[in-house]
């Protein structure tokens, strides 16, 4: 007879998820940079009609289910990961999978640079469903052109974020090549997918502090591996990231390092090794992605993320550290 493992793990996989990015109601503090050096190009009530517009889309588009005019504000990363979250908000019949993207900031950072590209960042309030506050940010490609959000992560809980210049004073944009830092922003993504894909095995796992988002996929990993060899069907956990081509946005802060956001892509598979074992999607999200397909032995998920590190001058001790992430699932399949 053929053996089938049948997960009850679900509601414990979603709190693992969710959890890590709970956080107290405590505001973060506002930095008070020692000497900033430059002047913004954007003006602090600029910044809010930038932010009510993009805000009065996202509200426009989450009431309606309907993503089509998302381009209207939104462009790059943040555009696919949010009709992704609504591809799963409609696959589920519920908004849970929406991150809230209230425009309500307790902190912005403005572009100094004169030329474009420009970038804005802007930390939100917490959020009304006591998740973290979320990290934004904000594109403007060409001078005539509207600026879009272009990227966001949740804050990880209880995170010291680096000092920034004044608003009205501005922050320098920091290009992907720079040098100036303990790993230039390009790299930096790109060893940090290294990472996340093997962990301690990394070469450049000694580059970096240990985080949560590290910490939940040894933990969801366990987490299904258990569940599977609980009938003896030999599980297995593996997760693999990479960069897309998104470019890398990156900021100046007032120490000399950089707050680098970047876009990547994972999968994970979960396996049951031992024949004629067969295993579902773990979760309430991926099964509402699963749709009519054969069960197997194998479930591949596929991810859009955004991750945001702190990256120290090349002189500091400390290490790159992560300071916030998005991990939205995208597709989930057989193998």
């Amino acid at each position: 007879m053929r053996r089938t493992t049948t997960r009850s793990m679900a509601v414990v996989a979603t709190v693992l998820a969710t959890g890590l990015l709970a956080g107290c109601a405590e505001e973060l503090p506002v930095p008070k940079p020692e000497a900033p050096v430059a002047a913004a190009v954007v003006t602090q009530s600029q910044e809010r009609k930038i932010l009510d517009k993009v805000s009065g889309v996202v509200e426009g588009v989450t009431k309606a289910k309907e993503a089509d005019s998302l381009s209207e504000r939104l462009s790059g990363p943040a555009l696919k990961i949010r009709e992704t979250q609504l591809k799963v908000a409609g696959a589920r019949k519920d908004d849970e999978p929406l991150t809230d993207l209230n425009m309500e900031m307790q902190q912005v950072i403005l572009p100094s640079d004169q030329e474009w590209p420009r970038s804005s960042f802007a930390i939100t309030v917490q959020p009304k469903d006591l998740t973290t506050p979320v990290l934004m940010a904000f594109d403007q490609a060409k001078a005539r052109e509207q600026y879009k959000l272009w990227g966001w992560v949740r804050l990880l809980p209880g995170v010291t974020m680096p000092q920034f210049a004044e608003a009205d004073l501005g922050s320098a944009a920091v290009a992907a090549d720079d040098e100036s830092l303990k790993e230039t922003p390009e790299t930096v993504i790109k060893q940090y997918a290294s990472v996340l894909t093997v962990d301690k095995d990394s070469k450049y796992a000694g580059n970096f502090a240990d985080d949560d988002l590290r910490q939940f996929f040894r933990d969801y990993g366990k987490l299904q591996v258990d569940a599977i060899n609980k009938e003896d069907c030999k599980g297995a956990f593996e997760v693999a990231y990479e960069p897309t081509k998104d470019p890398v946005k990156s900021v100046r802060t007032a120490d000399g390092g950089a707050l680098v956001m970047a876009a990547m892509i994972s999968k994970e598979t979960i396996t049951a090794k031992e024949e004629g074992c067969e295993i579902g999607p773990p979760t309430k999200t991926t099964q509402a992605l699963w749709g009519n397909k054969d069960v197997t032995n194998v479930v591949e998920v596929n991810y859009e993320d955004m991750v945001a590190m702190y990256v120290p001058p090349k002189d500091s001790e400390d290490q790159i550290s992560l300071v916030g992430y998005e991990h939205v699932p995208s597709s989930v399949s057989n193998g």
